[in-house]
């Protein structure tokens, strides 16, 4: 298995100056909303404008570098200079980490979703969004991905906790009020996207957030995602599961930096979309996952409740695996748009649910 991939970004924090309580309305509602669900994972509600149409307008991200850089701009509306702030490398690890997603119905017709995150155990973020100018949505994050780690406790109090806001832009998995889901996983080899099309750039975690803030359906998400230029950043391939309240879900992936979209029930680590590459995969469980959770779905005629939906995430977590290197199903989540409701069952402990309903 490969050794993790380190790359270094740079993010600002301050010290030592004053604010005026006025131009950090949201920011700071925001951060006392930071409350602890259960032992290293986290929930907070941003409200307001987090400047993402901003963000779009100024050209969006090609780097973790440059999405750092208008972060640090952006929460301190400006006012951080040299100087005035004490810099904190922000540290992106990423391993060949292994993931899983299926799509199904319940009982009333109605679309059920369900995801895997495995990785390591981190500190884990809920973040509950309702933009300006976009869709409320709910969606996840690895702390350890903005340089927090395992023991990161929030004070509640600003500035000492803007950096979890940062959280906003990467998330890893989420679904928003029209019912939109969209889940983050590696894909089938360590090829990088990096397309140049003359499109406003995107990676990863800010191309999730443009969906979830802008798109209400499958289509729409494709459309938005062909009109952006994708940089996967980390050197490893990493593909979309994204599903819609009417049923329809797809897989979308990058090969030699074109644009894949092929219609999927399910998805884990391994390419799948009609492309040159589709099989391929370094995951050498991927298809066993894949296969397992294929034979869930049709055993029950891919009508499943949240209960049985959570068992087929259960069937394929982490410690029903040896995953080199990977510690931990970080958290699964069963999504129900619906109601739009999410249940989360943090580090495999399938007996306590943890709901979210917006």
């Amino acid at each position: 298995m490969k050794l993790f991939r380190t790359i270094k970004i740079t993010f600002s924090l301050i010290f030592g100056i004053m604010f005026s309580s006025c131009n950090y309305v949201d920011e700071i509602d925001a951060v006392k909303s930071i409350s602890e669900l259960t032992e290293g994972v986290y929930f907070f509600e941003f409200f307001g404008d987090y400047e993402f149409d901003r963000f779009l307008a100024q050209g969006g991200n090609k780097t973790n570098e440059e999405l750092s850089d208008f972060l640090t701009e952006s929460l301190s509306k400006g006012k951080w200079k040299k100087g005035d702030v004490e810099e904190k490398k922000v540290t992106i690890k990423t391993p060949d980490f292994g993931c899983s997603s299926i799509v199904a119905q319940n009982k009333n017709g109605q679309e059920i979703f369900g995801r895997n995150y495995d990785w390591k155990d981190c500190a884990i973020m809920v973040i509950h969004t309702k933009p300006k100018d976009g869709y409320e949505s709910v969606s996840t994050s690895c702390l350890e991905f903005l340089g927090m780690d395992r023991n990161w406790k929030p004070k509640n109090k600003f500035p000492d906790d803007i950096l979890a806001l940062a959280s906003v832009y990467v998330p890893l998995d989420g679904m928003n009020e029209k019912g939109l889901y969209i889940a983050d996983l590696v894909a089938g080899d360590n090829e990088t996207t990096a397309q140049s099309r003359g499109k406003t750039p995107l990676t990863i975690t800010s191309a999730i957030r443009l969906v979830l803030d802008k798109a209400a359906t499958v289509d729409e998400a494709v459309a938005l995602l062909e009109n952006h230029d994708m940089h996967s950043v980390i050197d490893t391939a990493h593909h979309f599961i994204i599903a819609d309240a009417t049923g329809k879900s797809v897989v979308v992936e990058w090969t030699e930096n074109k644009m894949y979209v092929s219609e999927t029930k399910v998805l884990t680590n391994h390419y799948v979309a009609e492309s040159p590459k589709k099989g391929v995969f370094t995951h050498e469980n991927s298809k066993v996952r894949y296969d397992m959770l294929e034979k869930c779905g049709n055993e029950n005629n891919w009508i499943m409740d949240a209960e049985k939906m959570k068992d087929c995430m259960k069937s394929v977590s982490v410690g029903s695996f040896d995953f080199e290197g990977q510690s931990i199903t970080a958290w699964s989540a069963v999504y129900e748009p619906e109601n739009k409701r999410i249940s989360y069952y943090f580090r495999e402990n399938y007996e306590k649910p943890f709901i979210i309903e917006f």
